[in-house]
Parts: C-alpha cells; structure tokens; sequence
C-alpha cells in the first residue's frame, strides 16, 4: 500500500513538474510588419506647435503662456534632447489637473448640450449664465482662439505607458462653453458669424485627429468636431437662418478621407509600442505567477491579433465587411483551457478590449455625420416647400455622390422623422434610432434636417 501511495506521488509530481515545464514554452513574439514609432522631428518642437497650447489652456491666467520658460516644462517631456526620464519622473500630473476647476454653475448648462437635441432651444434659458462664463473664464476662452487657429498641430507624447499628456477635460470643456456662445451669437441675430467661427472648431480638430498619438485626444478631437457639426446644423435647421451660412458651410465640408475621422495611428502606437503594465510583474507573488502560469509572447500576440483587425475594421468602409464586427473571443473556455497560459487567458478575458469597437462607432459616426451635414447645407440652399424632401435630395448632386459608408446606398431619409440617416455599422436599418448615441448595436447616424416644417 505504501508503495502505491508513494507511486501515486511520483506520478502526480511528474504531472505537475510536466505542467509547469509546458507553461514555460511561450510562443515566439509577434513580428510586426510596423517599423519602430517614427521618431519625434524637431520641428514639432518649435514654439508654433500648436500642441504647446493644448498643454498651457490650464495655466493661472496671471501666467504669460507665451514665454519660453512656461513650455519647456512640456518640452521636457518629450523632446530626446533632454533626459525623458528623469523629467517625466519629476512632472506631478495630479498637480498639473488641480489648476483648472471645472465651472460647477456650468454643468447645467453644458448639460443640456447632448445628440439629439436642438441646442438652440435648449440653450435660450441659459443666455445670462453663458454671458457671465464669458466674462469669468475669458482668459480660457481667449486660449481657446489662439489653439484653434493654430497654423500646425503636432502632438509630440511619448508612445511609453507613462508619458503624461495634457489635460484634455479641459479642451472639452472649453470647446462645449465656446460652442455654447456661438450658439447664443446664433440665437442673437449672428448666424453668419457663428457659422464661421464653428467651422474652426470643426476644422482644428480635424487636424488634431490624424495628428494624435494617444487614442484619448483622437476621441476628444472627433467629440469636439461632432459638436461643431450637431451646432451647424441647428443654425440652419432655423427658418430665418442666413442663405449664406448654407453656401459657406458647403464650401468648408468636403469629403472627410479617413485619416481625418479614423484612428489608425493611435491605435497602432497602443497596440504595438506601447508596454502593457498588467503584462509585467510588480511584486514578489506574482513574479511567481507569471513566471509559473503566464505566457507573455502568447497573451500579448493574441491582443495584437485582435487589435489587427480593429484596424482593419475601421480603415474599411463597414457595407464591405464580410462579417459583423465581434468582441475578442472568450480564452478561458473548455474544459482543459487551464492547461496552456491559464494566466494570459484570464487577462484577456478580464481586460476591456470590446471598447474598441466603441471607437470604430465613433469614427464612422464622425464621418457619415460630416457627409450629412455637407448635404444637408446643399439641400437648405435650395430647399422648395412646394415640393418632397426626397425628390429633392434626388436632384443633389451631394446625395448621389456621398454615399452611407454603412450602406454603400445614399443616405435614407425619414420623412415622419424628418431625420437624414445612416444605418450605423451594424449594417441595419433601424429605421433612424440611435439609441441616444450609447450603443452600436440596433442603432443608426442621424441628423435632423429642415425641421421647420414639422
């Protein structure tokens, strides 16, 4: 008996010395076809960058953002001149966000600034508090003005996972409060004029949006130029709106190509370049689990398979996916998934990789958002009450041109709605829902379009 007890024991050790040396066969590194992060050049460095202002919108307003002295501290961060290192030690970002405080009177009234809603309505009760804004936070305005006409933008981050990167609530928060105003310009008898300088916004960021190396500022970007765009078309959807804020917007919306709503580069920068902290260990007990139980290569090339065809997802035009996009594949499945790299599985599973199918819905709803806009002026400027919406949008060359990337079709419009919309990437008519923007599934893009004659 003893002596089966004690052959029971080799065997289970061989088994678990076998199961632990299996585990530490990991699978070769995924050789990307992607050379290094190009390098930073140092023209982006120089003080006409427009990146520098991003950074200093949340200094003192006693501060003169200017100088020299004030963007080195940024420079510093990035530029290969100095030692990175040390200075990005140093930064204390948390003190860095302490010098903006978010305008509390304020979140009412940026509140109310959501899709689907008719700003210039929403926002005509709110006309004292934003004239009081102006005037308390115009030293961040007048920040804002300098930013947004900015002659270059090159964000200049360093593709590490602890690069700081500027506070961009505070672009956000900026950019609702100076759309907010042109609204209230509108409401004031200046559509002219607010159409124009709502064309900035929607112009500067969309050269932010092929600039960026994070994937955040690439969604702040896309966010501000989606407001710009929901705020031009309340201005025309006006029955006394000005023709020529219809004609000026026309000529300021050409076709948007994809790297100016996609997210291509940020997304090959966080995928490939820059090291994943969970990948690592960071103490002595799970120094033992990763060495006994976690397969680094093997974990890290099924993230970047996956990530591979996010990209590839968004850079296509979603009417010619073969198949609906789909979230990464359950790993700790099966009864024996615990055999191979039980570790690595846990972590992919636990990790939220699915956010980046909210991103792909962002982007393409920058775009056909963009596209209907710029049909929506061509229509306002010929518009006929004497005849149908849709023959007329028939007769535009623009409806026939632009087509719904979602679709391959032109754009569909709802009558009972009065909504011009696209079936949304998940390539179905839900007959112009959108789910109040929160979801891609069972939802379409849409915009309202001519709605004084509801």
């Amino acid at each position: 008996m003893k002596k089966i007890m004690i052959r029971v024991l080799l065997v289970l050790l061989a088994l678990i010395v076998g199961y632990l040396a299996f585990n530490q066969i990991d699978a070769r590194p995924y050789r990307s076809k992607l050379a290094a992060p190009p390098a930073l050049a140092p023209e982006v460095f120089e003080k006409t960058n427009g990146y520098y202002r991003l950074w200093t919108l949340t200094e003192p307003k006693e501060v003169d953002i200017e100088t020299d002295a004030v963007r080195l501290p940024y420079r510093r961060l990035s530029d290969p001149t100095f030692d990175n290192d040390r200075y990005i030690k140093e930064f204390n970002q948390e003190k860095n966000k302490k010098k903006y405080n978010y305008p509390i009177e304020l979140r009412k009234v940026i509140g109310v600034m959501r899709f689907g809603v008719d700003w210039l309505a929403a926002l005509k009760q709110y006309q004292e508090q934003l004239t009081k804004a102006r005037e308390e936070y115009g030293f961040i305005l007048d920040r804002y003005e300098k930013l947004i006409n900015c002659d270059s933008f090159s964000d200049f981050t360093l593709v590490r996972n602890d690069a700081p990167i500027p506070n961009l609530l505070v672009w956000l928060h900026t950019a609702k409060l100076s759309i907010a105003l042109d609204i209230m310009a509108a409401q004031q008898g200046g559509a002219s004029e607010a159409a124009l300088h709502l064309l900035r916004h929607l112009h500067f960021a969309n050269k932010v949006t092929p600039n960026s190396r994070t994937l955040i500022t690439n969604l702040v970007a896309k966010a501000v130029a989606r407001m710009a765009i929901w705020a031009l078309n309340d201005i025309m959807n006006q029955k006394d709106c000005p023709l020529d804020v219809f004609q000026v917007i026309l000529d300021n919306t050409p076709p948007l190509p994809y790297e100016e709503f996609g997210s291509r580069f940020p997304f090959t920068c966080e995928t490939y370049w820059v090291t994943d902290p969970e990948l690592s260990a960071t103490n002595w007990f799970s120094i033992v689990k990763h060495k006994l139980f976690f397969q680094k290569n093997r974990t890290r090339n099924i993230r970047i398979g996956y990530m591979e065809g996010i990209i590839r997802y968004e850079s296509i035009p979603p009417h010619l996916w073969s198949e609906d996009i789909q979230g990464l594949p359950q790993q700790a499945q099966g009864a024996f998934w615990w055999l191979q790299n039980p570790l690595g599985k846990k972590y992919l599973d636990a990790s939220s990789m699915e956010n980046f199918i909210a991103v792909i819905f962002k982007s393409w709803a920058l775009k056909t958002q963009h596209d209907m806009l710029h049909i929506a002026a061509d229509l306002h400027r010929s518009f006929d009450p004497a005849r149908s919406i849709q023959s007329q949008l028939n007769d535009l060359p623009s409806y026939r041109e632009l087509l719904d990337p979602c679709s391959g079709k032109p754009y569909v419009w709802n009558e009972a709605k009065q909504i011009l919309y696209s079936i949304g990437i998940d390539r179905r008519d839900n007959q112009g829902d959108t789910r109040d923007n929160q979801a891609w599934q069972d939802a379409d893009y849409a915009l309202p379009v001519i709605t004084f004659v509801k």
